[in-house]
């Protein structure tokens, strides 16, 4: 069985099936479908020298994410080392995910082929369309820092309720009760987690949450000026809060700068945490009390699971969630009497 075997078998030009096998751009899902059924029932393999030797892995991430933050730039490295280290190619896609499944958006699979990427890293929302589309087209997916329980899309993020809960009882545990809470975008599952988490444990260990207390999230051009501009919000609403738990690092960077400019010192005034671990939020002044993410390793693990899908050396991509760190610096004390 050969490439004009299948072609005659199914009715398909030889450049068709070409196509198919090399995973390129120009072929229907209905003809590219068809072409797999015959390879798999005659259980045809390319000959190594008509392979595709080069694997590209597409790092995607949405067109309208406000800006390349240390957030994202952690995980572009993790991939980037993976791929260095292994001869792997990686290009940067972007697009813009449109989670209404009836909704007009660009067709993810075919960007894909286009760019020639036989692979994928996501920093961001998959839809179920869109996944059940890279599932069809046999294009092995990852998720990094978000989740979607769908068999043949990996995924890798962390516990942000565990995460959350760490972080509030840190803070419950220095005595602070009042405490503001910074959201993020709510339409990201991780950052709902996070304030629902912070809430259930405020409640649990009898600190009632007064709603004035969190601070809605509003668009901006960095998440600095969100935390800026919420913690302005908080402090002029509550100043009688004693801690603020931001939704991010960034977020707690520009909050901090909003407590000083506020006539509050951090920490002997107020105590701030943040979320990630950052890479500069150890230098920050005051070194920031976070919930480390490692998120390097986990664009790292992506594109080695991506990469041993691509080489059959794993038959299923992972679902896996993994535990953070919480990081006690100096952004936190006792609250005053």
């Amino acid at each position: 069985m050969n490439i004009r075997a299948i072609a005659k078998d199914t009715g398909l030009s030889v450049a068709t099936v070409s196509r198919v096998i090399n995973n390129e751009s120009g072929v229907s899902e209905e003809l590219r479908k068809k072409a797999f059924e015959a390879i798999e029932l005659h259980g045809y393999k390319p000959r190594r020298k008509a392979r595709k030797t080069v694997t590209r892995i597409g790092i995607v991430v949405e067109a309208d994410a406000p800006s390349f933050s240390s957030f994202y730039s952690q995980i572009f490295s993790g991939v980037s080392r993976y791929a260095f280290d292994r001869g792997v190619e990686t290009t940067f896609l972007f697009y813009t995910p449109n989670l209404e499944e009836d909704g007009d958006r660009p067709d993810l699979t075919e960007l894909l082929r286009k760019k020639r990427c036989n692979g994928m890293v996501l920093v961001g929302p998959l839809s179920s369309r869109d996944a059940e589309k890279l599932v069809q087209a046999r294009v092995p997916a990852v998720l990094v820092s978000h989740r979607l329980e769908v068999e043949g899309i990996g995924f890798i993020d962390c516990d942000n309720i565990a995460g959350a809960q760490t972080q509030t009882e840190y803070l419950l545990g220095l005595g602070h009760r009042k405490i503001g809470y910074l959201c993020g975008d709510a339409s990201n599952g991780d950052n709902c987690d996070r304030v629902d988490a912070f809430m259930q444990t405020m409640q649990s260990h009898g600190a009632s949450v007064d709603p004035e207390w969190l601070i809605e999230h509003k668009p901006t051009q960095t998440s600095e000026e969100a935390g800026y501009n919420q913690a302005k919000v908080l402090l002029s609403r509550c100043p009688d809060v004693t801690a603020i738990f931001a939704n991010n690092d960034s977020m707690a960077w520009g909050a901090i700068t909003a407590c000083v400019e506020m006539g509050r010192n951090v920490p002997s005034d107020i105590s701030v945490v943040g979320y990630d671990d950052n890479s500069a939020s150890r230098y920050f002044n005051p070194p920031l009390t976070t919930m480390r993410q490692p998120l390097e390793d986990m664009g790292a693990a992506a594109a080695k699971w991506v990469d041993e899908k691509l080489n059959n050396k794993i038959s299923e991509l992972p679902h896996q969630v993994i535990s953070g760190e919480l990081m006690v610096r100096k952004s936190c004390a006792l609250p005053r009497s």
